[in-house]
């Protein structure tokens, strides 16, 4: 099997509720600290990931997988992205230039995709996760599951194991 890395979000960790989660049941999950920059994060990610691995990234970690996607998509073979920070209510602050960067992420093509989105996200619209998938280049591609939780998606880590489960079968 591929490695499996999990990439926490700006405010979690690898010791927090979904790293603990996933490590529990994959045995090998490579989880790194992960610093608040993304430029940082991407840094780290790229000197990491060395073989072909499933990506699984919550939030800023979600982003994080996907921008790495992006510059190295021969090493992933498959994204999980839970909640993943691709787009954002307009009330949250942010600079118009990094909105303009999130509109320009694609999934990048032959990579198999699961989204997971909460209906009930205060902080990325569930219209920011459709844009994500129609813009990218093989949308048929991507699954986009959403489920009645908050940012967190604390209430449905099963469903994160599922996500993975389903990309080992694409």
């Amino acid at each position: 099997m591929e490695p499996i890395f999990f990439f926490h979000g700006l405010e979690g960790s690898p010791e927090g509720t979904k790293g603990r989660f996933l490590a529990d049941r994959f045995a090998g999950l490579i989880r790194p600290q992960l610093s608040p920059d993304p430029a940082a994060r991407l840094e780290l990610v790229l000197a990491l990931v060395q073989s072909p691995s499933l990506l699984v990234g919550s939030s800023l970690g979600g982003l994080t997988a996907l921008m790495f996607a992006q510059k190295k998509p021969e090493l992933v073979t498959g994204l999980l992205l839970v909640a993943p920070a691709v787009g954002f209510f307009p009330e949250v602050e942010i600079s118009e230039h990094h909105r303009g960067l999130l509109a320009g992420l694609v999934v990048p093509a032959g990579i198999p995709t699961v989204i997971l989105g909460a209906t009930q996200d205060h902080l990325i619209p569930q219209s920011a996760l459709e844009a994500l998938v129609v813009r990218s280049p093989e949308p048929r591609r991507i699954e986009l599951w959403m489920r009645p939780d908050d940012h967190s998606l604390n209430r449905h880590l099963e469903a994160i194991l599922a996500g993975i489960n389903r990309l080992r079968e694409l």
